[in-house]
């Protein structure tokens, strides 16, 4: 990105002139999110997000396409999900952008990007995982507000009932043992109090998300062991075959996130190649259609995945696949490495802002 030789703040109180003289001075043309404070009215914000989709067409030759990921939607916060949204924020947040922005259905997004017919302030909403909470929450909302969205989805949850993550958190959560020993990751973590709970919860995520299948499943084996959990004890968390088949069912789409939610560096080619084949065959029996997006899990490029996976999924019949790299999508970029995003200010203007900014700024 070209650096911008001043730097012109747009608060609340700008002038529509003001904003008009900034925008045709394209070189200098930049605002500070941080400044755009409460005092704000629908018409300065529809401005200011029109202005930013503008410069971005006259500086690309083309409107930048924003795909926002969320993974929960829950009843109320949570402690071992405290970047997830809850439902009334999420009703909130769905409604103030189904005024602002133009969603659209995935393919159809990705249909128009190709033709260079995207409109101004075009957007996507996607889910990762396939929690239960995305039918029995999510989606009743995402259909109050007639908006689409697609849902990646990872197989082995839906067979099981629980993702490796979800078996770790319940584990972690129901025990009544004082310690993870230093045999699962050469540190011993005390889980004598909830802070200590959920910091030990971090610790094993971050660590046995970085193993192979193989290694991981030893690893959580032992663990439930230790903490003397029982699988059969633990609760589904993801939807299943007839939630999946309903949410098809109502227009959503359903799309890959490999079959166990393995980060693919972390694997074979051979092996990363039957996790995508597997998820694929699954979930296109699930829905009885073609499933035509994948999203790569944890989704960073280079670190999570490569060209050898984005390959291989093009090779296995994919339209397009998807990161979790900062940015909005233009045609010039690779289709199998497409980035997704989500702001983390909270404040609807300033996340509707963060959208614009971010989409704008990282083609």
């Amino acid at each position: 990105m070209n650096k911008k030789k001043h730097k012109t703040q747009i608060f609340h109180h700008t002038s529509l002139p003001e904003i008009n003289i900034a925008l045709q001075n394209r070189d200098t043309f930049n605002f500070d999110i941080n400044n755009f404070k409460g005092n704000y009215n629908l018409t300065m914000l529809n401005f200011l997000l029109t202005a930013i989709y503008k410069l971005a067409k006259i500086k690309r030759g083309e409107y930048p396409l924003s795909i926002l990921y969320y993974h929960h939607v829950l009843q109320i916060n949570s402690l071992y999900h405290p970047d997830d949204i809850t439902a009334d924020a999420f009703d909130r947040q769905i409604g103030f952008l189904k005024k602002h922005f133009n969603i659209l259905m995935l393919d159809e997004a990705i249909n128009l990007l190709k033709k260079n017919k995207l409109p101004s302030k075009a957007l996507v909403i996607t889910f990762d995982d396939g929690y239960l909470d995305n039918a029995e929450i999510a989606a009743p909302l995402l259909k109050k507000h007639n908006c689409p969205a697609t849902f990646f989805v990872s197989t082995q949850g839906v067979e099981d009932g629980y993702l490796w993550n979800d078996a770790i958190e319940q584990a972690i959560a129901q025990t009544t043992v004082n310690q993870v020993s230093s045999n699962i990751m050469h540190e011993a973590l005390s889980l004598t109090s909830q802070p200590e709970k959920l910091h030990a919860h971090n610790k094993l995520i971050n660590f046995l998300k970085f193993l192979s299948n193989d290694q991981r499943a030893i690893k959580i084996t032992h663990l439930l062991s230790e903490l003397e959990i029982n699988q059969t004890s633990l609760s589904r968390t993801m939807m299943n075959n007839l939630e999946l088949k309903a949410l098809h069912q109502q227009g959503f789409e359903i799309a890959a996130h490999t079959h166990s939610h393995t980060i693919l560096t972390t694997e074979t080619n051979d092996d990363a190649k039957n996790e995508l084949i597997k998820n694929k065959t699954k979930l296109e029996k699930i829905v009885g259609d073609k499933i035509r997006y994948l999203a790569y899990p944890n989704g960073l490029f280079q670190r999570d995945f490569n060209d050898q996976h984005c390959q291989i999924a093009q090779e296995l019949g994919f339209k397009a696949a998807f990161s979790t790299n900062d940015g909005g999508v233009t045609r010039s970029m690779n289709s199998f490495k497409m980035p997704r995003f989500m702001p983390y200010r909270k404040q609807l203007p300033l996340f509707a802002l963060s959208i614009a900014k971010i989409a704008g700024e990282h083609v």
